[in-house]
């Protein structure tokens, strides 16, 4: 029997109705949570962990913003290679100018403090901190950048599918996404690969220098069974939660993203909880996914100045800071041999993002207008005046300026397999920030690793806040850097 087709569409148009009624219904959701659906950022699902099943699902393989919810594969990254012998809860994390530098929410390291990888984890646990999230980021990979990669790959190899890591911490960034379906994955695999680590995520109180954080996840202790695991928040995202229960043999992992509010997002986390369990299974038939397992380690640990994570060097890549006990050649640069040209094209300037406000509703001018004043206040933008045309006294104010300026922090740009290489980059990145890095010295510095001889470029003579201030600049010309501390 054949159909009007406005009887067709009219037929589709209830269908699409009862659909999206039925979802709400199941889901037990509140108006708020439907709107918030329209709005973009709402999507939930509940897993059966006992068997592997869905139990109910909306917008689950939409993308959304995972905001700290990052911070949860940034600690799977560490467990992994606690688990490989390559770290340990009592590994040293410093602090760098770029960590240091990340808004809130942060403990407020000043650069060159260090933390232990143990209190490192229970900041990100509870305090959900941005600086010590970058700090363990550039431990295991040498910069931020890079360790956004190897969270992105790992989250290829175990299932995630749909998500991409941008940083480690979870603040703004248009090109990090991600699903309810992938975090669910993600907490589960947790889980299954490190049980006793997770247990971390049940901290509901860290204390850390005279000061006591409370775990933002308040259903722990307040809804039976709930062990973890993460919350999260930036304003593109809403107010997001991965929640973990194992109540009467029974264990859910459920998701919620874009609450217009903690208080709302916790009530709406718990209604899914309470139906969720309803359906739950108490048979545990699951099989985990493979279980990540220390490998052998070849060859005695890496020394801590150098990134966890085996890599190549790579020309114009920054490796991180060194020993404080290495003993290093310095070689000072020829200062007036600078490049006529552009970079050689063996030089890979690797590019590094924008550093990104706290929230996405602020205008585009705040950073500049923040950078400006760090410059100012650092004496940067002076110097890059320079003086006025003109007489020699006026050179001789100019070098007096510089010469106050003389501090103990560096900011490396490359580590390169001969000196030639070093020098032309130092000599490429002067070309291009003539007017940042005017008066400053640049440097080679010769390391040995191995049957291997690195050569780093750097620009020293800096204050902690000068030097912040220059590398953010470098790195907003796509000129990767880092600071780090003379010895």
């Amino acid at each position: 029997m054949r159909f009007a087709p406005a009887v067709m569409a009219s037929r589709k148009a209830v269908a699409r109705w009862v659909l999206s009624l039925a979802a709400v219904i199941v889901l037990g959701a509140l108006p708020a949570q439907a709107a918030e659906a329209k709005q973009s950022k709402y999507a939930s699902i509940a897993y059966d962990a006992n068997t592997g099943d869905t139990l109910f699902e909306t917008f689950a393989s939409d993308t959304r913003y995972p905001a700290s919810l990052t911070k949860i594969m940034t600690l799977y990254m560490a467990f992994e290679l606690i688990e490989k012998n390559r770290l340990s809860l009592e590994s040293t994390i410093p602090v760098s100018a770029q960590a240091a530098a990340q808004p809130p929410s942060k403990l407020g390291f000043e650069v060159g403090d260090n933390i232990r990888l143990i209190d490192a984890i229970k900041a990100l646990v509870t305090k959900s901190a941005n600086d010590v999230a970058v700090a363990i980021a550039e431990k295991i990979a040498g910069s931020e950048d890079a360790f956004a990669r190897l969270m992105t790959k790992k989250a290829r190899e175990i299932g995630m599918k749909n998500t991409i890591f941008k940083n480690a911490s979870g603040l703004p960034d248009d090109g990090q996404v991600t699903t309810a379906r992938d975090m669910v994955i993600l907490a589960v695999r947790l889980q299954d690969d490190f049980p006793e680590h997770y247990k971390l995520f049940a901290t509901r109180y860290f204390s850390y220098r005279g000061k006591t954080y409370k775990n933002h996840n308040t259903l722990l202790g307040a809804v039976q069974g709930v062990d973890g695991i993460k919350t999260g928040y930036i304003r593109a995202s809403g107010f997001n939660l991965v929640s973990s229960v194992k109540r009467d043999g029974k264990h859910v992992v459920a998701v919620v993203f874009g609450g217009k509010t903690a208080r709302s997002r916790n009530t709406h986390m718990r209604s899914i909880i309470a139906r969720a369990l309803k359906q739950a299974s108490t048979r545990n038939t699951r099989k985990p996914l493979l279980i990540a397992k220390p490998r052998p380690v070849l060859r005695p640990s890496l020394p801590a100045h150098k990134p966890v994570i085996d890599q190549a060097i790579e020309v114009g890549r920054a490796d991180p800071p060194p020993e404080p006990r290495r003993t290093v050649k310095m070689a000072k640069v020829r200062r007036h041999d600078f490049l006529r040209s552009p970079a050689p094209e063996n030089i890979a300037v690797v590019a590094a993002p924008e550093p990104v406000a706290a929230d996405r509703g602020r205008t585009p001018g705040t950073l500049q207008d923040q950078l400006a004043a760090l410059l100012a206040n650092s004496g940067i933008a002076e110097v890059a005046r320079g003086p006025e045309q003109g007489s020699a006294d006026d050179e001789g104010e100019r070098q007096q300026r510089v010469e106050s300026l003389r501090g103990p922090y560096l900011i490396q740009v490359g580590a390169f397999a001969s000196q030639q290489e070093a020098e032309a980059q130092l000599r490429a990145v002067a070309q291009r920030a003539d007017q940042i890095l005017t008066g400053y010295d640049q440097r080679t510095e010769t390391v040995a690793k191995g049957t291997q001889t690195i050569y780093r470029a750097r620009f020293a003579g800096f204050e902690s806040n000068a030097a912040t201030a220059a590398c953010t600049e470098l790195r907003r010309r796509s000129i990767d850097c880092f600071v780090t501390r003379s010895q």
